[in-house]
């Protein structure tokens, strides 16, 4: 379905980007991301992403607002206490009032997958969920003031190829710079607007992403069969 008057006129900026137009904003209307964890990453993320129009995001963190979450961009103070879900939908909600933030839910038939929970062990199972489904998939860890992001499109080399063992949560600056670039790794795939999509990780060293292409691990059982 073509791109309604108010949905151009919200989405103005970007449809003229270089690479990127009706067609691509189309794509990104009809995504339909499971984005796992709502924390300190996931937060700026679903707020990048929903700004720039991704049709619906079913947020799977069963988590409630903590004391420190305020500084997660979703999450006011007098939210503490309640599911992050739900709080995370009210401000998404206020961020673009055309996408359809949810509760994930059985049922639910994602078109992508964002990863990002605090935990490297659900972050890993995620992922191989998702490698499993065929689902593109962006996974973001954070490290300390660093951390890294691993993006996985169908048949590139899986999370586990490529991914280290973070040992530190994010300081509040690192996870915010991991959210945008997962996001924006995410809106690539999503509006197939990368011109050779194919999985890379970018590591974020001291406040600068360093991006490079991932290869698969010999004997990795993500290898396609011949």
């Amino acid at each position: 379905m073509p791109l309604s008057e108010v949905e151009v006129q919200r989405y103005a900026r970007q449809l003229l980007l270089p690479g990127f137009g009706p067609v691509s904003q189309e794509f990104l209307r009809a995504a339909r991301v499971q984005v796992v964890g709502a924390g300190a990453i996931a937060g700026p993320a679903m707020t990048f992403l929903a700004a720039a129009g991704v049709g619906t995001l079913s947020i799977d963190d069963g988590a409630d607002v903590a004391a420190t979450d305020p500084a997660h961009w979703l999450y006011p103070p007098e939210r503490a206490g309640e599911p992050r879900a739900f709080a995370a939908i009210a401000a998404l909600k206020a961020v673009n009032g055309l996408v359809k933030p949810r509760v994930h839910a059985t049922g639910f038939e994602p078109t992508a997958v964002l990863v990002c929970p605090e935990s490297p062990v659900v972050a890993r199972d995620a992922a191989e969920r998702a490698q499993a489904a065929g689902l593109p998939h962006v996974v973001a860890q954070g490290d300390g003031d660093g951390g890294f992001v691993v993006s996985v499109p169908p048949g590139a080399p899986c999370y586990r190829c490529s991914a280290s063992s973070p040992a530190l949560p994010a300081t509040l600056g690192a996870a915010a710079t991991l959210g945008g670039l997962a996001a924006l790794e995410l809106l690539l795939l999503l509006a197939q607007a990368a011109q050779e999509p194919r999985g890379r990780k970018l590591e974020l060293v001291r406040g600068v992403p360093l991006a490079r292409a991932t290869h698969r691990q010999a004997g990795c059982t993500c290898a396609p069969l011949s």
